[in-house]
């Protein structure tokens, strides 16, 4: 008798091998996904449906950035998350469950902000980045480090039955913030006006269901594929579905000439020096070896090293403003907010702050770090910090 395996077996090959069916397809390169190293930011619902996708496929090193941990509305939409999961961090369970699925994967976490705890490092040794988070600040400092180091980027957003995918590509077409509406901006700000955004943002709380999420995670996986495998992507290009009426609209952005986030790093050194053992006066006699005298180095964030109140309290802090918590500026004599004293570039006229080390300035490890005088640039990346930050297991 003849089984039904036997007859489809006749005019197929065997399959025996985990990627032996994905080696059927025409244009695809095992070789090429194993190697791939992609960071996902975000691990609810969307980003859930991507690492799923990229494990199955056999992607070799994987980056989960997420700050969050797992809750109870969390198991209707993310196949990644258990009952038994509840209160442990999401990206922690996420590569878990990864390495569950696929032995093969390499995978590693930053249980972290990615405004504030994700080094440029970070972003230049990636070939592509997947976002699933919901909220500007998030993907607009995406946004920024991939074009500062050529990296390109995928944003996913979902709610309710609609969702969508932009692809962006540094230098190729248009970024995200080329056509991003006033009205973003106004947002961050809002965030910003009481000094502690970390405080309010939350990350992927909207109403969607498991469906959508399986749809963009998948048509982002899809594009990161593609890009990988080197296939034609169009920078800037995108696809909005909406799963009421079952429709799909390309969405493709022109380039706005005028964008301001066009500034890719140039002329990147590399030394052997990681965050917790490099003082900033060190680096900055690097920079002044390079650049000569009045070169200065210039943070990406707002450094708080003081604070005052009215009533004549002063405080002595050395913390990033976007993790300053409000407890920290509230003064113990009067309880007012105190004033904040912070800078954002490091001199020799700010000495307190030179025998400080790049961690204890809260600089993410595996940073790029700027540095300038009045007519030229340099920057150096912390490449001992690498192994530490990027060690996939």
């Amino acid at each position: 008798m003849t089984t039904k395996r036997d007859l489809s077996s006749r005019n197929s090959p065997v399959i025996q091998g985990r990627y032996d069916s994905l080696k059927l397809i025409s244009w695809w390169q095992q070789k090429k996904v194993a190697n791939a190293r992609v960071m996902v930011v975000g691990a609810g619902a969307l980003g859930n449906e991507a690492l799923k996708n990229l494990a199955l496929v056999g992607i070799g090193q994987i980056l989960i950035v997420d700050f969050d941990a797992v809750e109870a509305a969390n198991l209707t939409r993310s196949v990644l998350f258990h009952a038994d999961d509840i209160g442990k961090l999401k990206a922690q369970v996420a590569a878990e469950r990864l390495k569950e699925l696929n032995p093969d994967v390499r995978v590693t976490i930053i249980c972290g902000d990615i405004t504030t705890d994700v080094g440029l490092g970070v972003f230049r040794n990636m070939d592509v980045v997947l976002v699933g988070v919901d909220n500007f600040a998030a993907r607009i400092f995406v946004n920024r480090a991939c074009y500062k180091v050529g990296t390109p980027w995928i944003n996913g957003g979902i709610q309710e039955m609609v969702g969508e995918f932009h692809v962006y590509i540094p230098g190729e077409g248009a970024c995200y913030e080329c056509n991003l509406p006033k009205e973003a901006y106004k947002e961050i700000k809002r965030r910003l006006s009481c000094l502690l955004p970390i405080e309010e943002v939350e990350q992927g709380r909207v109403p969607t269901t498991p469906t959508i999420s399986s749809i963009i995670g998948a048509l982002q996986v899809q594009e990161a594929l593609k890009l990988i495998h080197g296939m034609k992507v169009t920078g800037g290009s995108g696809l909005i579905f909406n799963g009421v009426t079952n429709e799909y609209l390309p969405a493709s952005f022109p380039q706005n000439e005028r964008c301001l986030n066009h500034n890719p790093l140039k002329s990147v050194i590399t030394i052997e020096r990681g965050g917790s053992d490099i003082i900033l006066g060190e680096l900055l006699t690097m920079a002044e070896e390079k650049l000569g005298p009045g070169a200065v180095i210039r943070l990406d964030f707002d450094l708080v090293f003081g604070a005052t109140c009215t009533c004549g309290y002063t405080s002595q802090i050395l913390k990033r403003l976007d993790k300053l918590g409000s407890d920290e500026l509230r003064c113990p004599s009067c309880h007012k907010l105190m004033q904040p004293e912070m800078t954002s570039t490091i001199s020799r006229a700010k000495p307190w702050l030179l025998d400080k080390t790049l961690s204890q300035a809260q600089v993410p490890p595996f940073h790029i770090i700027t540095a300038s005088n009045k007519t030229s640039v340099v920057h150096f990346e912390l490449d001992e910090d690498r192994g530490k930050v990027l060690n996939f297991i």
